[in-house]
């Protein structure tokens, strides 16, 4: 496989295979969202399915209702009303694509699921702490897709975007208008806190801390597992294993994919001179693999 014959470079789609395995995080997002929607309307009136999988605030004291904290994120506000999911799933299609580009599959997952729970956490703390007598619900997946589109601002700050579909401003923009939006309705007036616009912000800061201390969940996850393992396999004395050539460059294979990513979105010009011996050493490692088998 030479350089450009990864993924990222192949022109021809991949064939469709089963269960969505070829699918983007975000696509299935979206549908798992809309799945849960159409089903809470066939299975009844009184719409059980979105209440069971809703946070109540009574809930932040019932350690054995805690998985609220997650499925709050994939319930919304039920038929007739269809405002809710139709803008949150736009929001998280239109800008999730990009940011699941930066950092795959599985860490868009962790980082949309982490966002989800971020918000829920600060609502419920908030409510306990400022009217905990008051009882209340929070359901939707409006913060973790605040801190989607940030997360996409802070990335791409001069993107043009169009603002209402009309007018072409920087993402930059775009984040302010969201934030300070949410900042004056949080203090508006009282008819205007049945949206948890705390929520929207707590996503906000969420996206603001992963980017600039620079968070990877599966990375780091990966890192304790071997971490873990390396501990419950040390014993005194050597131990020799024989590897295979191809059985290397473990590390310099995925730092070679994070280069390809680059460039692909910035070009070959914004390499660095270290980026493009990396690149040189990985081509010449899959030639010498290839020309073996």
């Amino acid at each position: 496989m030479g350089l450009f014959d990864r993924e990222y470079y192949r022109d021809e789609a991949s064939p469709p295979r089963l269960g969505g395995a070829d699918r983007m995080m975000v696509t299935n997002l979206v549908i798992l969202n809309v799945a849960i929607f159409i089903a809470d309307i066939f299975l009844g009136r009184d719409h059980w399915l979105m209440e069971t999988l809703t946070l109540n605030s009574s809930d932040f004291a019932k350690p054995w209702l805690w998985w609220e904290f997650v499925t709050c994120g994939f319930a919304h506000m039920p038929y007739p009303g269809m405002e809710h999911i139709l803008w949150n799933m736009f929001g998280l299609w239109m800008f999730g694509r990009d940011v699941e580009v930066l950092y795959g599959r599985r860490e868009f997952l962790v980082f949309y699921l982490m966002a989800i729970v971020f918000g829920s956490l600060v609502w419920a703390l908030r409510h306990q702490l400022v009217d905990p007598e008051t009882p209340a619900s929070l359901l939707g997946a409006s913060g973790a897709v605040t801190a989607v589109v940030l997360l996409f601002v802070l990335h791409y700050p001069t993107r043009p975007i169009l603002l209402l579909f009309i007018l072409p401003v920087p993402a930059w923009v775009v984040g302010i208008l969201i934030v300070g939006g949410d900042v004056r309705q949080m203090f508006g007036p009282a008819g205007s806190r049945a949206v948890a616009f705390d929520v929207h912000l707590a996503g906000a800061a969420f996206a603001l801390a992963y980017f600039k201390f620079r968070w990877n969940f599966t990375r780091s996850f990966s890192d304790v597992r071997w971490i873990g393992r390396s501990v419950g396999r040390w014993k005194p004395g050597p131990r020799l294993r024989i590897r295979r050539p191809d059985e290397l460059g473990g590390d310099e294979d995925e730092e070679a994919d994070r280069i390809l990513i680059k460039v692909r979105q910035e070009g070959l010009d914004a390499l660095t001179n270290k980026e493009r011996r990396v690149l040189e050493a990985y081509s010449r490692r899959m030639r010498r693999k290839h020309r073996s088998e």
